[in-house]
C-alpha cells in the first residue's frame, strides 16, 4: 500500500463493503434456514436480506439479451463489405 497510486485507492476504498461478503452471505444463509424451518410459506434468501452487491447482479442480467439479425442485417452488411474490398 506503500505505492498505491490515487486511483489504486479509491478502488480499493469502493470495494471495502464487499470484503466480508462470504461471511454476511453465511450469516444471511443461517438466518434462512432457521426463518424457513419456522415458516409455511416459500422464503427465498432475499426475503432475509438483500445486500448490494444484488443488485449489481440485476443490472449485469438485465443487460444479457439476443440480439437478432435479420436478411436485411445481412444483405447491408455484405454490401458495405463489398464496398471495403473494392478500396
Amino acid at each position: 500500500m506503500d505505492e498505491c497510486t490515487e486511483w489504486e485507492l479509491n478502488d480499493l476504498v469502493d470495494l471495502i463493503p464487499y470484503c466480508d461478503r462470504a461471511t454476511w452471505e453465511t450469516a444471511r444463509l443461517n438466518a434462512y434456514v432457521t426463518a424457513q424451518v419456522n415458516s409455511k410459506k416459500k422464503l427465498s434468501l432475499q426475503d432475509i436480506c438483500k445486500f448490494k452487491w444484488e443488485d449489481c447482479e440485476d443490472l449485469f442480467e438485465e443487460e444479457k439479451h439476443i440480439t437478432e439479425i435479420t436478411d436485411d442485417d445481412i444483405l447491408r452488411l455484405q454490401k458495405l463489405a463489398e464496398q471495403w474490398q473494392k478500396e
